[in-house]
C-alpha cells in the first residue's frame, strides 16, 4: 500500500495539571505516549500541537521496525486500521494525562495519521532504516569542508545548506548521503519524472558527502509517485469515532 496520508479523529476531554517544563511540549508528548502504542508495534514519528481555535493533537505514526514484503515484493504502509486502533489505545489513556489538560485546557481534536510520502527523518535510527532511499536534507548553516567530509565539493559549493540524495546510512555521528546530480543542491530541478520513480533499493554512485546529525535542521524522504497503479493515488481515508 501506497504511504499516502491515513487519519483518524475523535473528541478527547481532560483533566488538569500542569505540565513538566523541564522538556519541551512535543517531546514530553511523544515521551508519555510512546510506551502505550509501543506493545503495539508502532512509534510516534513526530506530533503536532494546535492550541488555537481548532484544538487538535495531531500524530504522525509508523510501524516500529519495517513490515516484511509481501508475495509481490511490497512493504505495507501505514493504514487506517492502523490509525484507529492507536487512536483508540491512547483514547482513555489521555484522559489521565495531566500535561494535556495543560496544554489544551478543554476538549480538543486527537488526530493520527500516517507520516506520508515524504515522511520526516527524526531519529539517528531513521537514517540507517531508510539506507538507498532518497531523501532531502537540510542544515542550520552551510557546513564546513572537515563536516561536510568532501573539500573539493565544499569549496565549489560554500554556501550550500539543502541536500537531495541518497542514505548510505550512518557513519559515527554523521550522515552519509551520496549526492544524485552534479551540485546535490535540494533546490535543484530534478529532471526524472517523478511519476515513473519506484520505491525500491537504489544503489547510489556519484558524490559521497557527510552531514553531522546535530547540524541536520530538517530531513524527509524524497516523495516517491507511481501512478500506473490507480489505487495508489487516492486521498487520505478520514474516519471519525
Amino acid at each position: 500500500m501506497n504511504e499516502q496520508n491515513q487519519s483518524v479523529q475523535q473528541s478527547t476531554n481532560t483533566s488538569a495539571e500542569k505540565p513538566n517544563a523541564n522538556l519541551s511540549q512535543s517531546d514530553r508528548m511523544i515521551a508519555l505516549m510512546t510506551p502505550l502504542i509501543a506493545p503495539l508495534g508502532y512509534e510516534i514519528v513526530t506530533i503536532e500541537l494546535l492550541t488555537h481555535k481548532q484544538k487538535t493533537l495531531r500524530l504522525f505514526i509508523d510501524f516500529a521496525e519495517t513490515p516484511k514484503a509481501d508475495a509481490k515484493g511490497e512493504v505495507r504502509g501505514i493504514g487506517i486500521e492502523d490509525c484507529v486502533k492507536v487512536a483508540r489505545a491512547l483514547d482513555e489513556p489521555l484522559d489521565l494525562i495531566p500535561e494535556v489538560e495543560a496544554i489544551f485546557q478543554s476538549t480538543y481534536e486527537l488526530e493520527v495519521s500516517s507520516p506520508g510520502v515524504d515522511r520526516p527523518l527524526r531519529q539517528a535510527k531513521d537514517f540507517e532504516r531508510f539506507k538507498d532511499r532518497q531523501v532531502r536534507v537540510h542544515t542550520f548553516r552551510p557546513l564546513s569542508a572537515a563536516e561536510i567530509g568532501n573539500a573539493e565539493y565544499a569549496a565549489k559549493n560554500p554556501k550550500q545548506k539543502n541536500f537531495l540524495g541518497y542514505l548510505k546510512g550512518l557513519d559515527g555521528e554523521r550522515i552519509a548521503l551520496v549526492l544524485e546530480n552534479s551540485s546535490g543542491d535540494a533546490n535543484s530541478k530534478n529532471k526524472k519524472s517523478k511519476a515513473k520513480q519506484k520505491a525500491k533499493p537504489h544503489s547510489p554512485t556519484g558524490t559521497e558527502v557527510f552531514i553531522p546529525l546535530v547540524l541536520v535542521s530538517k530531513a524527509n524522504l524524497e516523495p516517491i509517485f507511481d501512478f500506473s497503479d490507480s489505487s495508489e493515488t487516492g486521498g487520505a481515508g478520514v474516519i471519525e469515532i
